[in-house]
């Protein structure tokens, strides 16, 4: 699943990852996650591919709010039958869409 952080990742996205390891994590998908949730999003994009990003925003569409859900789907350019193809296949997601 999640990759360890490593010395060979760059230091600038290393410090990014390390400020959202508050309970030590080391899955750098999860401190991904936490930090477009949370983190200025400029440096995410200095930092990370677009193509890391999508990835790592299409697979986990649930752990998104609405606000950061328009903000991704607009700054990464996910086309709106990309985003409803993973949508449909995020049982996590669908749930939530129609629960409520």
């Amino acid at each position: 699943m999640g990759v360890k952080l490593c010395f060979a990742m760059s230091s600038e996205r290393k410090a990014v990852l390390e400020r959202y390891a508050w309970d030590r994590t080391q899955d750098e998908e999860e401190l991904l996650i936490r930090a477009m949730m949370y983190h200025n999003p400029v440096e995410l994009l200095m930092a990370f591919s677009r193509e890391e990003l999508k990835k790592t925003f299409l697979e986990n569409l649930h752990r998104f709010d609405d606000k950061n859900l328009n903000f991704w789907k607009f700054a990464l350019e996910v086309s709106d039958e990309e985003f409803n193809r993973y949508a449909e296949g995020n049982f996590r997601f669908g749930l939530r869409k129609f629960i409520g």
